[in-house]
This record gives structure tokens, sequence and C-alpha cells, in this order.
């Protein structure tokens, strides 16, 4: 009779316990074998997860913008300075034709200005009839040559931002000390190689074309506003296929055996740029 009693106070006591233990939530054993409880917890974990990476695309997508504002700004900037290029161009040769005047006014006090970046031209291969210089200037090309190509023409290339970075860089390592135009040069040899091969990263077509330059400095100012210039603007520095390229200077022999085969379009400073034969 006792072991019967002891075994119904056992049974109270328990059962006590687990409603207790239900009330404070305090989980049992009972619980951590229930397959619901289990899988009910996994959707937080899940949401956060997927919470997260929304967070991170956000993100992403605002830093893109941010950056291609920042290009849009640069392409008009581009815009103004090569119009005020062409109208200090015009003025010049205007004034130039003007005959001199005497004046009875007191001399103005000089000014020194900073001038404007000069148009530049370049001779190919000689030709019976030279090319309007003015003409190109007016197309936005930046190096005006004796024979362009009229039928010049190279289809609209998006970069994505680590294309962009490395064509950046690529262009300060190539010609950095040629500024703007000589960058320009840079950038419209990759993006015509890019459409002449079918390539569509500029990693390929610096190990394709055997490119030299560094990459690994910082670009300046004047390369990025090349690569925008090429790329997001769809100009070009001289109305014609440019391929190759390369600097006498730094040869052995000063010379390219394989640069001279090709069609010399136009030089540079001390570059010299071709297409292919």
């Amino acid at each position: 009779m006792r072991n019967v009693f002891e075994s119904r106070l056992n049974i109270i006591l328990i059962s006590a316990l687990l409603v207790l233990c239900v009330a404070l939530g305090v989980p049992t054993v009972i619980d951590n074998l229930n397959p619901k409880t289990a899988s009910a917890e996994a959707p937080t974990a899940e949401y956060s997860y997927t919470q997260g990476t929304a967070e991170t695309t956000e993100a992403k997508v605002e830093v893109s913008e941010i950056k291609k504002a920042e290009r849009s700004a640069m392409a008009e900037k581009i815009k103004r300075d090569k119009k005020a290029e062409l109208n200090a161009e015009k003025n010049s040769e205007t004034n130039a034709k003007k005959p001199a005047e005497k004046s009875t006014e007191k001399p103005a006090e000089k000014v020194t200005e900073k001038p404007t970046e000069p148009m530049i031209f370049a001779t190919a291969a000689p030709v019976a009839s030279k090319a309007s210089y003015s003409e190109q200037w007016n197309k936005g090309y930046l190096v005006a040559i004796d024979n362009p190509d009229k039928n010049y023409s190279c289809p609209h290339i998006e970069l994505s931002d680590e294309n962009r970075d490395l064509l950046e860089r690529l262009c300060m390592g190539e010609y950095g000390a040629g500024g703007f135009t000589g960058a320009a040069l840079i950038a419209q040899a990759v993006k015509n190689a890019m459409a002449t091969y079918k390539i569509d990263d500029v990693a390929t077509v610096i190990k394709s074309l055997r490119y030299d330059g560094k990459t690994n400095r910082t670009a300046s100012d004047a390369c990025k506003k090349a690569v925008v210039y090429v790329f997001d603007m769809d100009k070009d520095a001289v109305q014609h296929r440019v391929l190759y390229m390369y600097n006498p200077k730094l040869t052995k022999s000063g010379i390219s055996r394989f640069h001279e085969t090709q069609k010399y379009i136009c030089n540079f400073g001390a570059v010299r740029f071709f297409d292919k034969k």
C-alpha cells in the first residue's frame, strides 16, 4: 500500500514540475524531441539572412548610382571645356585675320592666363589632299590627321565597375604622362580592340594585345575623364581605328618591327599609334 502511495505521489510531483516548466518557458526534453518546435525557429534565422542581403544590395545600387552621377557631371564638364577650346581657337583665327588697328588708349596691364589645351594634329601617311583639321576638332576628335577615315565608327560598349577601374589604371600606366588626350588614345585603342576582336573585358585585352603598362597606380582625373569621354560619351581621340601603340624611346633598338609593319595613324608625343594592316 505504501509503494502505491509513493508512486502516485511521484506522478503528482512530476506533473506539477512539468506544468511549472511550461509556465516559465523552460525548455524540456520533450520540447527538444518535438520536430514542430525545431522547424519553427528556422524562419527567424533565414529571414535575418535575407534581410541582410537586401540591405547589402541596396547599398551597392546606391554606390553605383552615385558613380553614375559623378560620370555624368564629368561628361558635362568635358563638353564645356571642349566648347571653350574650340571658341578660343576660332577667336584666335579671327583675330589673326583682322588688320592691326592703332589704339589711343593706354595699354592694359598684362595678365598671364592659363592657356587652354591646344588643338593637336598629326600627319599620318602622306596624302595628295589633306583633310580639314577644324572639321575633325568640331566633331570632337582630339587629334586631327591628314587622312581620317570618314567611315570610322565604334559601337557603344558598357563598362562594369571592375572593367572601368582597370581601364583607368591601364591608361595611367600606359600613357599617364600624355594627360587627357594621351589617355583618350589608349582608351580608344582598348575600345577598338574590344569591338574588333569581340572581347568583353579589359583584362583579356591586356593579355591578348600584350599591354605592359603597370596597373597598380591610382588613375589621375585626366585618365578617368578620358574613359568617360570614350566609353560613356562615345567620343574618340582620332577619326580612325587604332589598335596598337608603342614608344620607340622605350625599345632597345629604337624601333618595333611589328608595329612599323602595321598601318601608321598618328603620333602623340613620343608614342606612335597604328591600325592593323
